[in-house]
């Protein structure tokens, strides 16, 4: 039962491959372009591996899987795909592992079994004549280039900070000169606690009397932060969804 299994799983990884072989076609800006757009004052929202195997119905090893939160990931494609240039977020997936070609893809077995269904999931499903951000901007690599998105000109003194460890928060207000905020979410199945990290988010700006300018909201939180930026985006919140690149940082390829 375990074989066929597993053998079922490297079949549909197989045929993705080889149905995106010579590469996925789209609009995808680098790293640093990205960082440059964001600092116009969009939203950050990042899909990765783990965020596309929600679309097809599979956990994440630190989220399970549930209707809701499908429904909200299918809200915050709709809305980016209605309008991307009024919609307050920007969309991003990663450019390298899905503009490469499956020859270089299959330079190792990991890019193959994290990256195969994710290609044909963004060229079967997503609309691919709109601009999409990168993903990978927080690879250890782009720190210089990710790094000014709290350090421009515009970026706000007050940084609200959602991770599972409040370390990092001290550690990025040390790095970035911030007066932070921070708010802790679990570090399993944070979904289930969004509504209430939403409100205590909420309850901390009303606290200090902030308006959206004064403020940026910094979320490592894997898919409930995606969630997050989408609820808090409508309401005219700069929040920025960085993964967890302060406690383990994306590797490019």
């Amino acid at each position: 039962m375990v074989l066929l299994k597993r053998i079922k799983i490297w079949a549909s990884v197989l045929y993705s491959l080889f149905a995106t072989f010579p590469s996925v076609k789209a609009d995808i800006m680098s790293s640093a372009d990205t960082a440059d757009f964001l600092q116009q004052g969009k939203s950050l929202i990042r899909f990765g591996d783990g965020e596309f195997g929600i679309y097809r119905g599979k956990d994440i090893h630190y989220q399970a899987w549930s209707p809701a939160l499908k429904a909200e990931f299918d809200e915050i494609k709709a809305k980016y795909e209605k309008d991307p240039l009024t919609c307050p977020y920007l969309l991003a997936v990663p450019k390298d592992f899905m503009t490469v070609s499956g020859l270089k893809l299959m330079k190792k077995r990991v890019y193959v079994s994290s990256w195969a269904e994710s290609r044909l999931q963004f060229q079967k499903t997503f609309r691919r004549d709109i601009p999409y951000g990168d993903s990978f901007l927080f690879a250890k690599e782009n720190f210089a280039i990710y790094s000014q998105l709290w350090k421009n000109e515009y970026a706000p003194q007050n940084v609200i900070f959602v991770h599972n460890q409040e370390k990092y928060a001290g550690k990025f207000a040390q790095t970035y000169g911030k007066n932070v905020r921070f708010v802790q979410c679990p570090a399993q199945n944070a979904y289930a606690e969004a509504d209430t990290l939403e409100k205590t988010i909420l309850q901390v700006i009303e606290q200090e009397k902030w308006t959206a300018e004064d403020v940026c909201i910094t979320l490592s939180a894997g898919p409930a932060g995606k969630a997050l930026v989408y609820r808090l985006s409508k309401l005219g919140y700069h929040c920025i969804d960085a993964g967890h690149s302060w406690d383990d940082p994306l590797e490019g390829m």
